[in-house]
C-alpha cells in the first residue's frame, strides 16, 4: 500500500481526502502545515504528497522549494490543489515534471485519476530499465 501525504489547512478536506485515498487503496497521513509536512517527509517517505498552496508556517511554495533541496526528497512527486490559479503559482513554484497542479474545487474522481497517473508515471520512472538484457 502506498503511503500519500496531505498537507491541508482545512481540516474538513484533508479527511475527506484522506477517505477517498483509503477506499482507492492507498495510506495516508495528514499535516496542517509545512513544518509537520517536513517532519513526516523525513520519517518515512511517501509515494506523493498532496499540498494546499496557501498553507500557514512557510506556505506550499516554501515546502516545495525545501523538499527539492533534500536529496532524501528531491524527486518526490508533488500535487499542488489550490484555488490559487495555476498561472500564479508559476511565478513562485518551479513545475519541474514531478510537480503537478489541480484547482480546487475538485471532484473526487479527476482527482483519483491524476493521483494514479502520478504514482504510475513515477513507477515507471523507478522501475530499474530492462533495455539490453
Amino acid at each position: 500500500m502506498e503511503t500519500v501525504f496531505i498537507v491541508e489547512r482545512d481540516p474538513v478536506l484533508a479527511a475527506e481526502i484522506s477517505q477517498l485515498l483509503l477506499q482507492a487503496g492507498h495510506g495516508s497521513r495528514i499535516a496542517s502545515d509545512a513544518v509537520q509536512a517536513q517532519t513526516l517527509s523525513r520519517q518515512k517517505r511517501p509515494a506523493l504528497i498532496i499540498v494546499d498552496a496557501q498553507l500557514p508556517a512557510g506556505g506550499g511554495a516554501s515546502l516545495h522549494k525545501t523538499l527539492r533541496l533534500s536529496p532524501q526528497t528531491s524527486t518526490l512527486p508533488v500535487l499542488f490543489l489550490s484555488s490559487v490559479a495555476e498561472s500564479g503559482l508559476a511565478k513562485t513554484i518551479d513545475f519541474d515534471g514531478r510537480t503537478y497542479f489541480l484547482a480546487k474545487p475538485v471532484g473526487p474522481r479527476d482527482l483519483l485519476e491524476l493521483i494514479a497517473q502520478i504514482l504510475d508515471e513515477d513507477r515507471a520512472s523507478s522501475a530499474p530499465s530492462t533495455a539490453g538484457r
